[in-house]
């Protein structure tokens, strides 16, 4: 059975700038996606390329904790989404058009959209762009690790726009929360290494998507309460 440096040995090829640019790219699905069937595996691919990048200033046991943590945080959204229909209204209600015919539910208008995709795109530009000044880094974060800080303020900036723009929907919400809390987990990694931080780390990703899964579901419910 392959252990976790065989796994590492195996994904070599991905550790280091690849990562940052694909965990960039999905956490950019994550916060900007409007169906949570494309939301909740964006979330589990940045978890999975986060674990790449936490080996690299966490014990390789530690990171791995954190990667497994990350699967069933996003478990529990998976069963939450299905929970509450991916995102649509109760029981496929319908819009009815001008003529009285059933036309489906509406979709987020294009201004609605904008107003997440516009700030999100500029975010994951300027990440990218950091990538390209290693001299921008902050002076905590060791020269030969230059190359996390793209990911670090891509995950504050992405994370960020997530909870400005969706505090109205709790799973998108949370995603947000989420998305930030990784980029918090990377930076405080240079500042404290301790099992006891990282534990507290993990137990705060799994409130957050516990707190998710509650309040998801308790707006769905009501929702559907026409009372």
């Amino acid at each position: 059975m392959p252990t976790i440096f065989d796994l590492l040995d195996r994904l070599a090829f991905l550790r280091g700038m690849p990562a940052v640019v694909l965990l960039l790219l999905v956490a950019f699905v994550a916060v900007t996606a409007w169906d949570y069937r494309l939301t909740v595996p964006a979330v589990l691919a940045h978890y999975l390329f986060a674990g790449l990048l936490f080996v690299d200033v966490l014990e390789p046991r530690l990171a791995f904790v954190y990667t497994l943590t990350g699967v069933f945080v996003s478990a529990i959204l998976l069963i939450t989404a299905a929970q509450v229909n991916w995102g649509r209204p109760p029981g496929d209600w319908v819009v009815p058009d001008g003529s009285g015919a059933a036309v489906g539910r509406l979709p987020l208008s294009g201004r609605r959209k904008l107003l997440r995709l516009v700030p999100a795109l500029v975010v994951l530009l300027v990440a990218l762009a950091l990538i390209l000044q290693p001299q921008w880094r902050p002076t905590v974060i060791p020269a030969g690790q230059a190359y996390l800080f793209p990911a670090i303020a891509g995950l504050w900036g992405l994370g960020l726009v997530g909870l400005l723009t969706r505090f109205t929907e709790p799973l998108p919400f949370g995603v947000g929360l989420l998305l930030g809390l990784t980029g918090f987990a990377l930076y405080y990694a240079f500042l404290d290494q301790s099992t006891a931080m990282t534990v507290a780390l993990l137990v705060a990703q799994l409130f957050v998507a516990l707190a998710v899964a509650y309040l998801a579901q308790a707006r769905y419910l009501a929702a559907d309460d026409p009372a």
